[in-house]
């Protein structure tokens, strides 16, 4: 008696939610598959984000060391040549001895070497290259390096070979 009651009064209601469980039945594999496309989609942002945010910071440290290889070059950093070919400069290198070319004794503590590629760095303690910063001014680099054309002299020397 109380269920014909029940349908009577409630017979839409029972058949939507009837038809409503039918549907989730047959669409739980769809309900599944677009909940495991949300997560690799979420995954997916996340991984791009934190990417940028690599890449913002890359660009960050790379102008900090611009800046500070703009000062050097401006303020009179040595230029580094070979041994062999004392006309062609050579990359500096960190931890590298660099020398000068008369004593053949390292360069003094505090002094700022660079290179026709941008690079720039300081003598440690130990007469070794340390704290390298690059630029990419390339016409700041090549007006520091036009005033040693011919004057070659007095440009320290990378010896080649290791440390």
């Amino acid at each position: 008696m109380l269920t014909a009651r029940l349908w009577r009064k409630h017979k839409t209601t029972i058949v939507f939610a009837g038809l409503t469980l039918v549907s989730l039945a047959y669409s739980s594999p769809d309900i599944a598959r677009n909940m495991q496309v949300i997560g690799d989609i979420k995954q997916s942002i996340a991984q791009n984000s934190f990417q940028q945010t690599m890449l913002q910071q890359q660009l960050a440290f790379e102008q900090e060391q611009a800046t500070i290889a703009d000062a050097r070059y401006k303020s009179g950093c040595l230029p580094i040549v070979a041994t062999v070919y004392p006309h062609k400069y050579v990359k500096i290198v960190q931890g590298k001895v660099i020398k000068d070319r008369i004593t053949l004794n390292p360069l003094p503590k505090g002094s700022v070497v660079c290179d026709a590629n941008g690079s720039t760095g300081v003598i440690d303690q130990h007469g070794r290259v340390g704290a390298l910063a690059f630029t990419g001014n390339r016409d700041l680099v090549a007006s520091r390096l036009k005033r040693f054309r011919g004057g070659r002299y007095s440009q320290p020397i990378d010896q080649g070979g290791n440390k």
